[in-house]
């Protein structure tokens, strides 16, 4: 027999191999399908991209042996401490365990980034014992320059400073930036190296938190990174719209429990986390949240999905990104149907026409359910808040996306507040006042509109 036969023959049987484990191990009927097509009428592609991007990795001991994050207290919540409105959030989050509460800490919302990274700044300055920095995306410029003056000031007064980077958010041409934080002693390890030949099939799975912890009794999350576009702008963009939170108390404990996750998952080695003890900082309960490829539950997801649902008089959102799934979408229409008022807010212009094109497609369906949809046009909206009932808030770094649901290391704070909530209000109307609403009729009519790459990009939805 020839041996392109053999290798034909070969080829078939691996593409049926490969079809049957999508068909079970691919639990959404919509990804099945999509997979099921792009291995059949793209074969070779489809089978690479669907080992790369679309395998389940629950149960993988690459991620199992990293010591995954988990909520490491064995408590109920305090039923006097939390909102009676939305007790059911929290029980859900620390029952699923993606999350982890505590009830004495100060919270400061920051808007953009001149004000969170003179704060951030202000924080190095007076630590005295451990700086971490966990980011998706690290650039060479005028803030990181600001930061390495710095830590070397930090590290002379014996300040540790650990540093993780996402291999994939992070271009090589910033690279060369680490071999002088290294020089002055800083720890940076790089999770998850983009190497097809060792780690190929996790590729996909990339870490896309932003937290700084100082002295394991300050923490910061948002969607900021360590960049110039959130300080100076972005030449095509302008200035990259953000939000940061400061939290100050135990919570901080939480972030740092979550960074030694990720410091073991980028080959650090194990350092002493502070017991968890109430630290009288404040009297703010905040939730923890994280999620990831590996978690039993998509944490933040029902996060997101409780908190549309469980409005009774409000719920505003601010993304940049914006790929529901079923559930999400559900939840927003069903909730605005009922009479609350949900509000949706996005940046006109991207940084990735094919994710504009993708996003579009899913605002049509929302407007004829009475969903108030605002396009930003003061700059490049990378917001991710959702706020309601001037209860609670949520700021942090995933976006209402697939992708931040199921395949990146994600990381949120809720804050049980009517200050910060109402604050973060304030800013959402602030917002508005650069925002376009968008209105069914004219969203249908608009003179932007790509009638055929937008559905064509909603096509690829589930497997982005």
């Amino acid at each position: 027999m020839p041996y392109w036969e053999v290798f034909i023959g070969l080829y078939i049987i691996y593409v049926f191999y490969t079809l049957r484990h999508v068909f079970f191990q691919v639990s959404n009927p919509a990804k099945t399908f999509s997979w099921m097509l792009f291995i059949i009428f793209i074969p070779l592609a489809g089978i690479i991209f669907y080992r790369i991007i679309g395998r389940s990795v629950k149960r993988d001991n690459f991620f199992q042996q990293r010591k995954t994050f988990f909520n490491v207290q064995d408590e109920k919540i305090n039923n006097t401490k939390i909102p009676r409105q939305k007790l059911q959030l929290a029980n859900l989050l620390n029952s699923n365990n993606s999350a982890a509460i505590s009830y004495d800490n100060k919270v400061e919302v920051l808007k953009n980034g001149k004000a969170s990274f003179a704060k951030v700044k202000e924080d190095i300055l007076k630590s005295t014992r451990s700086i971490h920095l966990d980011f998706y995306i690290v650039e060479s410029g005028e803030l990181l320059d600001s930061y390495l003056e710095v830590f070397k000031v930090k590290i002379q007064e014996g300040v540790k400073i650990r540093l993780v980077y996402d291999a994939f958010g992070t271009e090589e041409e910033y690279r060369q930036s680490f071999k002088e934080l290294r020089n002055i002693g800083v720890e940076v390890r790089e999770f998850m190296p983009y190497n097809w030949i060792k780690n190929h099939l996790y590729l996909n799975y990339r870490n896309h938190r932003k937290i700084i912890i100082i002295d394991s009794e300050i923490a910061y999350t948002g969607g900021m990174n360590i960049s110039d576009k959130h300080v100076v702008g972005d030449p095509n963009l302008g200035l990259w719209r953000d939000t940061y939170v400061r939290v100050e108390g135990s919570a901080a404990i939480d972030f740092e429990h979550v960074f030694l996750s990720d410091w073991f998952h980028a080959g650090g080695t194990e350092f002493k986390i502070p017991e968890y003890k109430e630290q009288s900082k404040g009297s703010i309960p905040v939730q923890v949240v994280a999620s990831g490829p590996d978690s039993d539950h998509q944490g933040i997801m029902q996060e997101y999905f409780t908190l549309i649902v469980n409005a009774e008089e409000y719920v505003y959102i601010s993304t940049p990104y914006f790929i529901p799934g079923e559930a999400i979408r559900t939840a927003l229409k069903t909730t605005a149907l009922s009479g609350v008022d949900v509000r949706l807010m996005i940046p006109y212009n991207s940084d990735s026409k094919w994710m504009r094109w993708c996003m579009f497609t899913y605002l049509e369906e929302l407007l004829v359910s009475d969903v108030k949809v605002y396009f930003y046009h003061g700059g490049f909206l990378h917001n991710k808040t959702v706020i309601s009932d001037d209860i609670v808030s949520s700021i942090g770094t995933a976006n209402v996306d697939v992708r931040s649901f199921e395949s990146n290391f994600e990381i949120n704070a809720i804050v049980y507040d009517k200050e910060i909530t109402l604050e973060l209000k304030d800013h959402f109307f602030e917002d508005m006042t650069v925002s376009e609403q968008i209105f069914l009729k004219d969203f249908i009519k608009r003179s932007d509109r790509n009638k055929f790459m937008e559905p064509l990009a909603r096509l690829t939805s589930p497997l982005l």
